[in-house]
């Protein structure tokens, strides 16, 4: 009998355990999502304005810049005057992600629709995480 009450409080103590650890690996997942979300959300919102400040915000050293089939290597403050002519001759109108992942080595990348004041781009945004934050590596403008 007191082996019984014994097996017994094991096994409910094991269902514990077990659901504890479900809601951690839930909720670590979820919250991974949602600081990528929202890290994407924050780049594509500077997109989303024309704010090349804002978006250059999350350059690190040099960064990749493609507009149409024009493309080089930019320092930062290079990379913001870049984006800033750009969204002066292509007054952004709406920006939608379409797509999102991340590559086997770990980078993330979003693609979107850009619609301008003078046509529509699809739009290429690959970025590495570092401390915590979005760092882009890589933005394309083509033009559809």
């Amino acid at each position: 009998m007191i082996f019984d009450s014994l097996t017994h409080e094991n096994s409910v103590m094991k269902k514990n355990i077990l659901k504890m650890l479900v809601v951690l690996l839930l909720t670590v997942v979820f919250t991974n999502n949602q600081l990528n979300a929202q890290s994407f959300e924050g780049i594509a919102s500077s997109i989303r304005s024309g704010n090349a400040a804002a978006l250059s915000a999350n350059f690190q050293g040099n960064v990749e810049i493609t507009v149409k089939n024009a493309g080089n290597s930019y320092s930062k403050s290079q990379g913001e005057m870049v984006l800033k002519n750009f969204f002066s001759t292509h007054q952004p109108k709406s920006f939608t992600i379409v797509h999102e992942g991340t590559s086997p080595e770990g980078s993330k990348y979003f693609i979107g629709n850009l619609s301008t004041s003078d046509g529509n781009y699809r739009t290429y945004v690959y970025a590495k995480t570092s401390n915590g934050t979005l760092i882009i590596q890589e933005i394309r403008f083509e033009e559809q």
